[in-house]
């Protein structure tokens, strides 16, 4: 009996450190896989310009993650020719009102206009100055540890035009532990970001609304007719009403006088402040929206990107008739997959 049950023993012990090593093998080899799929280029980037993606989320409240990221990704970590012959680490282009110098590169077209900066640390300040601009607002109604939804807000606001772009931004975030710049100690310890600045907290609900939905986040916009010339302009119709698409260097100013109108008015049909401007793509209004959708389009859950004026721009309502359909006071910000009436 004593020596079975020493047998029985021995085979077990056995059993356990065969299992024990096979184990250890696994967990070395994935941490070896791990390291490998780090590109020695990129963490000498992130290494050497962490602390400006850093400083940038102290000053400006956008995310060190999604700064780095965005870097990593259209600078090639900073191996580019935009980067290199311009320090132009976001691939940001010539806009109107850009007064500094420029460089010409091929891009979505051939031989167009890039900012050129004199330093890098300029092309991160100038990212983030870009991304405080009205296209980009409803970005900042987000988490700002909320990596993934920065990513498609990004997206969705028109940063890029690759389908995959918030994919890409999430991998390197995630492959790089580049969330560790957006909590970095520095910044938890001065109250620019808290532990809980992760995700969206929905109340219920909501939730019980986006389940009523299936679980879609991205509900369709109404299809964009084909569309004609209305005085040179491509135009088409949205809710019965008539919309223009601006160009490249347009404003209201200058639209309001091209179409024999007041700026006052033209800003009135499309819900636009003084403060707002035109950026290439918008649709402009040439007549007054209505006060609801059409019967095809009762409903519509917020994604990640969205603002309140995009979504009655594309809709053909009037925004103050979007929060007052809703019950929500007007100006407030919504929230990811919050279920708005258009009806």
């Amino acid at each position: 009996m004593y020596v079975r049950k020493k047998m029985y023993l021995c085979s077990q012990i056995e059993v356990f450190m065969k299992k024990y090593f096979l184990t250890t093998c696994f967990l070395i080899i994935a941490l070896g896989l791990h390291a490998q799929s780090q590109n020695p280029t990129f963490v000498h980037y992130i290494a050497k310009y962490k602390k400006l993606a850093i400083e940038q989320q102290r000053k400006h409240k956008v995310p060190a993650a999604i700064t780095m990221a965005q870097g990593l990704l259209e600078s090639g970590a900073g191996t580019s020719e935009l980067a290199t012959i311009a320090n132009n680490h976001f691939g940001i282009k010539c806009t109107s009102d850009w007064t500094g110098k420029t460089v010409n590169a091929d891009d979505d077209k051939a031989n167009e206009c890039f900012r050129r900066y004199a330093k890098v640390s300029d092309s991160y300040e100038d990212h983030s100055l870009f991304l405080l601009r009205p296209r980009y607002e409803s970005l900042f109604a987000l988490p700002i540890g909320d990596y993934k939804a920065w990513a498609h807000g990004l997206k969705t606001c028109g940063y890029a035009t690759d389908s995959n772009y918030p994919d890409k931004l999430i991998r390197l975030i995630e492959l790089y532990n580049l969330q560790e710049l957006t909590f970095d100690k520095d910044l938890l310890g001065a109250g620019f970001v808290s532990a809980s600045d992760t995700a969206w907290v929905h109340n219920e609900s909501d939730v019980i609304a986006h389940a009523a939905s299936g679980g879609i986040n991205d509900y369709v916009y109404p299809p964009m007719e084909d569309l004609q010339l209305y005085n040179d302009h491509p135009s088409g119709y949205r809710n019965g009403v008539r919309f223009i698409i601006a160009q490249e260097g347009e404003t209201f100013a200058s639209l309001a006088y091209y179409l024999n109108m007041r700026e006052k008015t033209l800003r009135k049909y499309n819900d636009a402040l003084d403060t707002r401007e035109l950026e290439p793509g918008d649709m402009v209004y040439v007549y007054p929206k209505k006060n609801k959708s059409g019967r095809k389009y009762s409903y519509y859950y917020f994604r990640p990107g969205d603002t309140a004026w995009e979504i009655a721009q594309k809709y053909g309502i009037k925004l103050k008739s979007l929060y007052k359909i809703n019950s929500i006071p007007y100006g407030t910000v919504l929230k990811t997959q919050q279920r708005l009436q258009l009806r």
